[in-house]
């Protein structure tokens, strides 16, 4: 997208000048094939920090209700958000996800549906992600932050190694099918998050010593 290409160097300026994030494995990253990038979503900011692991354009699922007024509609859909309504999505809006796959790009999704404003536990996921991943035959790259990212203030986040979920490929789509496979997902986000917790847990240590 030109705007977004256009826009991108200003966006990574004031991301490096506020923003103060250690990622954890960032070879994890898939950018040279069709993927969907998931995290887990504490605050706004967490769009950024996924974004500025990728230097290609990741195109953003969003809730519905960000598109009701036609110049933030706008905006967003240059940016290559697609719409989507969390409870019933239309045909349209998975379509419009899956041809971005087709395509060989980065579809993001936030699995939770909506930011957790209490603390940093990992809610339910939308199954979704799952049926993307399996539908359009993608990998998962899974990202985890460590805590709400906070101005100024050294943040942590970690990529985990892509999710597979190749051994439902070809099979039915049915609620089973896609109740087995959101729980690999997000078993994995569990494991990934102690691990980070770990990570940030030594690194405070060691500085206490100092």
């Amino acid at each position: 997208m030109l705007l977004y290409k256009i826009l991108r160097p200003i966006m990574w300026f004031f991301y490096k000048l506020l923003l103060r994030v250690k990622v954890f494995n960032r070879k994890g990253v898939i950018t040279n094939e069709k993927s969907i990038v998931i995290c887990n979503h504490l605050g706004k900011a967490d769009v950024c920090v996924v974004s500025e692991l990728y230097k290609n354009e990741v195109h953003y699922l969003a809730k519905v209700e960000w598109f009701k007024h036609k110049f933030p509609a706008w905006v967003l859909r240059k940016f290559g958000v697609i719409p989507i309504d969390r409870d019933n999505p239309s045909i349209s809006s998975i379509r419009e996800a899956l041809k971005v796959l087709k395509e060989g790009k980065t579809l993001g999704i936030f699995p939770e549906g909506t930011r957790n404003k209490k603390d940093t536990t990992i809610q339910p996921f939308k199954s979704g992600v799952a049926m993307f991943a399996i539908k359009g035959q993608a990998k998962i790259v899974p990202i985890v932050l460590q805590d709400r990212v906070k101005l100024f203030k050294t943040n942590y986040a970690i990529v985990g190694e892509p999710i597979d979920l190749s051994q439902f490929y070809g099979q039915k789509y049915t609620e089973e099918v896609a109740n087995e496979a959101t729980q690999i997902i997000y078993n994995k986000m569990l494991e990934l998050q102690k691990e980070v917790n770990e990570k940030v847990r030594q690194i405070k240590t060691k500085k206490g010593k100092k």
